[in-house]
């Protein structure tokens, strides 16, 4: 039995059997990890407060047969940020990158700065984001007509898009910047 302890950010969670939770994290040591949570679901769990979306949170991990979050305190909770109105467009944007693009258990602390410092002032700066990853649109063309510059970025087949392209293309699959 392996027992692990890093800060994480909350990039999600969903339900698991009828009491149970799966929380989606981006650890500062391990990289993306999946851990069950025990109970996470009921109404008296001491646990769930602390694994809202967003959290900055720090983590202890068990790993048997796999991995589950045995506790959990949060750190900090961006609740001046969170106050703004251009808080959670930035943040969603920014998550769903992450959660499309980084492998599991690849720890990235480049990658874990951008997130935490995004977080923390805001600025939703999805291009540095990017850039992290290898694809930075300064110097990107649209995948369709191959104009520049590109409005948006579509994780699934990490290409880009001008405004143009992109109205024609499912908003859903789409990051605008």
């Amino acid at each position: 039995m392996e027992e692990y302890i890093s800060e994480a950010v909350v990039l999600g969670y969903r339900p698991r059997k009828e009491n149970d939770r799966t929380v989606d994290l981006f650890t500062k040591n391990y990289g993306r990890l999946e851990a069950k949570v025990i109970g996470g679901r009921k109404i008296l769990s001491k646990l769930a407060p602390h694994l809202d979306i967003f959290n900055l949170v720090t983590v202890r991990l068990v790993e048997k047969n796999n991995l589950t979050l045995t506790d959990v305190l949060t750190d900090e909770r961006f609740k001046k940020e969170r106050s703004g109105t251009h808080f959670y467009p930035a943040a969603f944007r920014i998550i769903n990158i992450i959660r499309a693009l980084v492998p599991k258990a690849e720890p990235d602390r480049h990658l874990w700065h951008a997130l935490t410092r995004n977080l923390r002032e805001s600025d939703g700066d999805i291009r540095q984001i990017l850039k992290i990853f290898g694809y930075d649109p300064a110097h990107a063309a649209c995948d369709n007509c191959g104009r520049a510059p590109v409005a948006a970025f579509r994780a699934k087949d990490q290409s880009f898009f001008c405004r143009e392209c992109g109205f024609k293309t499912r908003a859903d699959e789409l990051t605008y910047f």
